[in-house]
C-alpha cells in the first residue's frame, strides 16, 4: 500500500540503505490521501510533490498492482514485507433497502470523484454520518453538482467525531444538518428514495464515552431523496491470501512496539492496524515499521 504508512517506511528504509517496492492496487500513489481525502483540502499537485521526493531517492512504485499473497512476495526474493493496505472499506448501516444502486458508499464515492468517474450525484442528497469523512462526502457532493445536501447523525452537534471547523465549514456551504436523525428503512419512490427514519434521544454513556442514541417510539419521519451516501465508518478489507491474522474490527494484529506479525518476515500497520485514524499516526506506524525492518 502507497498510503502515508507504506510511503513513510519506504522513505526511511530507502536512507538506510535497503532496496524498496511499493505495491499500489490504484492507480495513482498516495492510499487515501490520493483517494478519498478532497483536492480542496489536498491539493493533487502538493501530494504528487511528496511522493516525487521518495521516488527520487531510489524508492519504486508500482501501480496497478493488487497483492493477494504474501508468500508470493517472498517467493519473487523480497526479505520483508510491510502490510499496510489501510481501511477502505466502508461500514453498513444495516437497513433494509440499503442495497439499492443509488445509495452510495461515501469512501467509494471519494474515490470516483478524485479520479475523474461519474458519479451520478445531483438532485437533493442524503449523508449519513457525523465524522470527518461525512462531512468530505457532503461538501464534494455540492461540488459536483447536488442540489441540496442534507447530513443525517443520530447523536447531536456536541457528540460529532467531526472536527469543529469541518462542520462549520460544512454550514457554511449551505450543507444542512438534521442531528437526533437515523435512517431505519429505504424504498423506491420512482425517481428518487423514500427513507424512513427514526427520531432519536440521547440516553447514558456509551463505550464510546458519548451519550447512547435511544429510539423514541412513533416519532419516524419520512424524507426523499435522489442519493443516500453512507459514511458511518471504515474497516480494513485484509485479503484472505496474506495469511494474517485479524480480529473483530478486520484489523491485522501487530505487536504493538515492533508492528512484527506472527508471520515471519511480515511487519503490518496504519489504519489496517488501528483501524480509521488521523495521517500523522499512519505516518509513525511507517517510522517505527522502517525501524524494526531495517533491525
Amino acid at each position: 500500500g502507497s498510503g502515508p504508512a507504506g510511503l513513510t517506511a519506504a522513505w526511511y528504509l530507502r536512507q538506510a540503505g535497503h532496496e524498496i517496492t511499493v505495491f499500489e492496487a490504484l492507480s495513482e500513489p498516495g492510499g487515501m490521501m490520493r483517494a478519498a481525502i478532497p483536492a480542496y483540502r489536498l491539493p493533487g499537485k502538493v501530494l504528487k510533490k511528496e511522493i516525487g521526493e521518495i521516488e527520487n531517492i531510489g524508492v519504486k512504485i508500482l501501480t496497478d498492482l493488487r497483492v493477494d499473497s504474501l508468500d508470493e512476495l517472498f517467493k519473487r526474493g523480497f526479505d520483508a514485507v510491510f502490510a499496510a493496505p489501510g481501511a477502505p472499506a466502508g461500514v453498513k448501516m444495516g437497513v433494509e433497502g440499503e442495497d439499492d444502486p443509488r445509495v452510495l458508499d461515501g469512501i467509494y464515492f471519494l474515490q470516483a470523484v478524485s479520479f475523474r468517474k461519474k458519479t451520478d450525484v445531483t438532485g437533493e442528497v442524503l449523508v449519513v454520518g457525523g465524522g470527518n469523512v461525512a462531512m468530505d462526502v457532503a461538501r464534494t457532493a455540492i461540488r459536483v453538482g447536488a442540489k441540496k445536501v442534507t447530513i443525517l447523525y443520530r447523536r447531536t452537534r456536541e457528540e460529532m467525531p467531526a472536527l469543529p471547523e469541518e462542520a462549520a465549514e460544512a454550514l457554511k456551504e449551505g450543507i444542512k444538518f438534521r442531528f437526533l436523525t437515523a435512517p431505519d428503512k429505504i424504498t423506491p419512490a420512482g425517481k428518487k428514495l423514500k427513507v424512513e427514519c427514526v427520531r432519536m434521544k440521547l440516553g447514558e454513556p456509551d463505550s464510546s464515552g458519548r451519550r447512547r442514541p435511544v429510539p423514541m417510539e412513533g416519532k419516524n419521519i419520512l424524507i426523499k431523496a435522489a442519493r443516500i451516501i453512507t459514511a458511518i465508518g471504515q474497516k480494513p478489507s485484509v485479503p484472505a491470501g496474506f495469511g494474517l491474522a485479524t480480529d473483530k474490527w478486520a484489523c491485522i494484529q501487530a505487536d504493538a512496539e515492533t508492528l512484527a506479525c506472527p508471520k515471519k518476515g511480515v511487519f503490518a500497520g496504519g489504519d489496517a492496524v488501528s483501524g480509521p485514524a488521523s495521517i500523522i499516526e499512519a505516518i509513525q506506524a511507517g517510522r517505527k515499521a522502517a525501524v524494526s525492518i531495517d533491525k
